[in-house]
């Protein structure tokens, strides 16, 4: 199988600036940078590998969803499209810090 070119959008990190603080809390709470480090690029690195294995599809939309337990959060939802170059955009994400 062939690695996929994985793009990630403006978009994205516009939502993940709403998600984690900016700097990691005096309590240990994972900042948008440990976010990126840790988390990010694993999940393009799954995404390159296993598109279709890692991704399902979001009902009535083209739009898929990798779903997938993060080392700096519990869980991350991951939004996604594939171009028809077979480029995966990275659209959105969504996480609960808890």
């Amino acid at each position: 199988m062939t690695r996929r070119r994985v793009v990630v959008l403006p978009q994205f990190f516009d939502r993940l600036d709403q998600l984690p603080p900016d700097e990691r809390s005096a309590s240990g709470e994972p900042s948008t940078a440990d976010f990126v480090l840790h988390d990010l690029t694993a999940i393009i690195d799954t995404l390159a590998e296993d598109f279709e294995g890692t991704t399902i599809r979001a009902p009535d939309t083209h739009t898929r969803i990798m779903i997938a337990a993060g080392m700096t959060v519990p869980f991350v939802a991951v939004y996604v499209d594939l171009r028809p170059d077979d480029t995966v955009e990275v659209l959105s994400v969504d996480f609960d810090r808890h």
